[in-house]
């Protein structure tokens, strides 16, 4: 055959592809029951980061451990609840997530049992830039949450504030993050929008699904 030829090339083409994409989907197949692993163990550590459990040990089994040890979950509208019964860590969180700068950001917002101040916020997912929007994920930044009353009285976008000149005292504003203002007001608008719908679902939510044994 004439490999200069227009069937030569394309069966050419045709035949690299197919051993390329039939590769792709064994690797991809073959890696499924990892990723799911490293996904979860993903999820743990950054749940026991965010209700500051005790963990013994750095496997992926200690950290599901102290998941499982520590904080029971239940079903409020649609959304996963999770309360941490952890002596002397009493708390209830849940997952928020929203559109950032480049992409979707998911956190983990720790909030009082009378759901007046944020504990605490861990990112689980972001793909903002690194250096800037990415350092969101930096504990100077989170840290900044820690105690952070919520102002409910105020209207929905203004109850938790991130700003680039906070006020003098207040009591529901954190500092931005500088030259990533996109991400930080994203995170400020959703944020607000989804303490709003917790806060509506948790006031209606039954029993945990998992309780104390």
């Amino acid at each position: 055959m004439n490999r200069k030829s227009p069937a030569y090339v394309l069966s050419f083409m045709a035949a690299i592809c197919l051993v390329f994409g039939t590769g792709i989907a064994v690797v991809n197949y073959a890696t499924q029951g990892l990723l799911a692993r490293n996904a979860a163990l993903h999820r743990n550590r950054v749940l026991c980061r965010a209700f500051q459990l005790d963990v013994a040990g750095t496997s992926a089994e200690a950290y599901r451990q102290a998941v499982d040890a520590s904080l029971r979950t239940n079903d409020a509208g649609g959304r996963l609840v999770y309360t941490c019964v952890a002596s002397g860590k009493e708390s209830v969180g849940f997952v928020a997530g929203g559109m950032g700068f480049w992409d979707r950001i998911d956190v983990v917002v720790v909030l009082s049992p009378d759901l007046q101040k944020v504990l605490n916020i861990q990112v689980l997912e972001q793909k903002e830039t690194p250096g800037l929007g990415a350092r969101i994920e930096e504990a100077w930044f989170t840290d900044q949450f820690k105690g952070l009353s919520v102002a409910w009285e105020a209207p929905t976008e203004r109850r938790v504030l991130v700003g680039a000149n906070p006020a003098p005292n207040a009591a529901n504003e954190v500092d931005a993050i500088t030259g990533a203002t996109q991400t930080s007001m994203a995170l400020m608008r959703f944020l607000n929008d989804e303490l709003a719908a917790f806060r509506a679902a948790y006031s209606l939510s039954p029993q945990p699904l998992n309780p104390e044994p």
